[in-house]
């Protein structure tokens, strides 16, 4: 699982960091068809952003391997952390990964409590709320004045009620001002310092899909990631009747380490493989036409397709990237819920087709008279997309889309 999870550059170094210790493991020479990826010769070596700032979620994972007690709460851990996003926030409930997991609710619940306390303080919160709490908590400031605003009265405060707030806290309206100005000082995306490291990265391809004639076909990356093998010269020693008893128990614990290391990295490969021929049949107008042909598709309609668990897939989308016709895409891309049409003879359109349509739609608008909420939305209906206004401000703040009196130049 911990394999299944790695991205690409991060299993290149676990298999380099083993190869240095164990001799026992060799690559092998890739004699397959020729493989390229887009302006290769631009791009530095793979080995050069082994250096880099850590992400956000190797952060996090380890403070996981310090701070957990338990292998079971290394396991829930990961499963936390996989569903935390680019700016800090837990994006499932508590019951749907034990549901996933098959564990109880309050282990994933103290792992998330956890998790919670791991730096960048505010990590791993629901919502802003929580987030800033989180953070006061961290200072040592629970139950002070600050923490009482935040918790019942942050709408309060961007409404900017200050008198009402004072009156029934029964402060002063300057006291709450000073809070005010400390919680300005908090930080709403706690995640957001370790996305410029991130994008720094060179994306990497897991997986590359080609259309030769009218067929696709689908191959894992040979070239950054060469099959292993076990150095036979190693296996013929043990057949040597001269081999003393201690060099047999120290060949043959690299051997089973070598084996193992290969087993996990084939079936990981297997399952890479499994899931791409799965959405290459899903969305197959998205691999040949670009994001906005994106369908509805879950997690669990995965798993029920290839065999696997929910979790399982969650894993092994995590951090990785296809390269296609149409261009590269992280693999949790393809998953997103739906919008319901206007026709209801017409089929469901995803949730990322529509956040492309929006952002279509801004970037051509007028820059003089920008596009307020309720024209998007009267847009988007005529696009056979009903969503609410509530909803086309959600998407648009996770766009990083102003509202229209700020975008207008």
């Amino acid at each position: 699982m911990h394999i299944l999870q790695m991205s690409i550059i991060e299993l290149k170094g676990l298999i380099e960091d083993e190869m240095e210790s164990n001799p026992t493991i060799e690559e092998e020479q890739y004699s397959g068809p020729s493989l390229s990826r887009p302006n290769d010769d631009e791009n530095p070596n793979m080995e050069s952003f082994l250096t880099k700032p850590p992400t956000l979620r190797e952060h996090l994972i380890r403070q996981l391997m310090i701070e957990a007690k338990t292998p079971i709460y290394i396991e829930i851990g990961q499963e936390v952390i996989g569903n935390i996003d680019d700016d800090g926030y837990l994006k499932a409930t508590a019951e749907e990964m034990a549901e996933s997991l098959g564990k109880a609710l309050a282990e994933v619940e103290e792992v998330i409590a956890m998790v919670q306390g791991f730096e960048p303080y505010g990590i791993c919160a629901n919502d802003l709320r929580e987030c800033l709490l989180l953070q006061l908590k961290a200072q040592g400031k629970k139950d002070s004045l600050c923490w009482k605003i935040i918790e019942s009265y942050l709408m309060e405060c961007g409404k900017k009620q200050f008198l009402n707030i004072a009156k029934i806290l029964g402060v002063s309206v300057e006291e709450v001002k000073k809070c005010i100005h400390k919680i300005s000082g908090l930080e709403p995306k706690p995640g957001r310092k370790y996305q410029d490291s991130r994008n720094d990265q060179r994306i990497v391809p897991d997986i590359y899909i080609k259309k030769i004639d009218d067929e696709y076909s689908v191959s894992t990356n040979q070239l950054d990631l060469r099959p292993l093998r076990v150095n036979s010269s190693y296996k013929n020693m043990l057949k040597d009747a001269n081999c003393d008893q201690k060099t047999r128990d120290y060949i043959n614990e690299k051997l089973k380490s070598a084996n193992f290391l290969i087993k996990c990295i084939r079936e990981r490969q297997e399952t890479m493989q499994r899931i791409m021929e799965f959405l290459l049949r899903e969305q197959i107008e998205c691999i040949e036409k670009g994001r906005s042909y994106l369908r509805p598709l879950t997690f669990k309609d995965m798993a029920k397709s290839i065999g696997r668990h929910e979790s399982t897939v969650s894993r092994a989308i995590a951090n990785k990237y296809v390269d296609t016709p149409s261009g590269i895409y992280e693999l949790r891309e393809f998953f997103s819920g739906k919008v319901a049409p206007e026709d209801k003879n017409k089929k469901d359109s995803s949730v990322a087709s529509a956040k492309t349509e929006l952002k279509d739609i801004v970037n051509n608008e007028c820059k003089g008279k920008p596009l307020s909420d309720q024209k998007l939305q009267k847009i988007l209906l005529e696009k056979d997309m009903r969503i609410s206004r509530r909803t086309i401000a959600k998407y648009r703040e996770e766009l990083k889309i102003l509202p229209s009196h700020l975008r207008k130049t």
